[in-house]
């Protein structure tokens, strides 16, 4: 696993320090999921997250296809991790998908999550997943709920 750590200024979040890698790190050793699917951390820094994963013989549908459900949890996990970046444990409160383009056995997916907003303890996550050639496969907007911190000012 290769995780950045740099502060993200330009997407809405606030500039804060820099993600803790050990944190991150940790996290991910816990996540048996994504270990198990093969999903790597590719990059953290506040409210971000990049994830990537390659579509396996059993991750497709009867039609060939990757099944909706990998893709939504490769999208729900890079949310997670860019919603669990400023340190306080947060969870998902609500997520929607939308389908736009198959995806194959062979195929290299990258999940991009970006913070849109957060207000005391909620957020706003919108996640794209890309196949290799930059096509966009999914759309992903998932909500945010901080379990346990000091809510966000602002």
């Amino acid at each position: 696993m290769s995780v950045e750590t740099e502060a993200v200024t330009d997407s809405g979040a606030s500039a804060e320090a820099s993600v803790p890698q050990s944190r991150m790190a940790a996290l991910y050793q816990r996540d048996r999921t994504c270990q198990g699917l093969g999903i790597a951390l590719d990059a953290v820094s506040t409210g971000r997250a990049v994830m990537r994963m390659t579509i396996g013989p059993a991750m497709v549908n009867g039609h060939g296809i990757a099944h909706g459900g990998f893709l939504f949890l490769l999208a729900d996990a890079a949310f997670s991790y860019a919603c669990n970046s400023y340190g306080p444990v947060t969870v998902a409160q609500a997520a929607q998908v939308t389908f736009l383009a198959p995806a194959a056995v062979g195929d290299e997916l990258t999940a991009e999550a970006v913070e849109r907003t957060r207000s005391g303890r909620t957020g706003v996550y919108d996640v794209t997943v890309r196949n290799a050639a930059g096509k966009v496969i999914a759309e992903f907007r998932g909500q945010s709920v901080m379990l346990a911190g000091a809510p966000h000012k602002g």
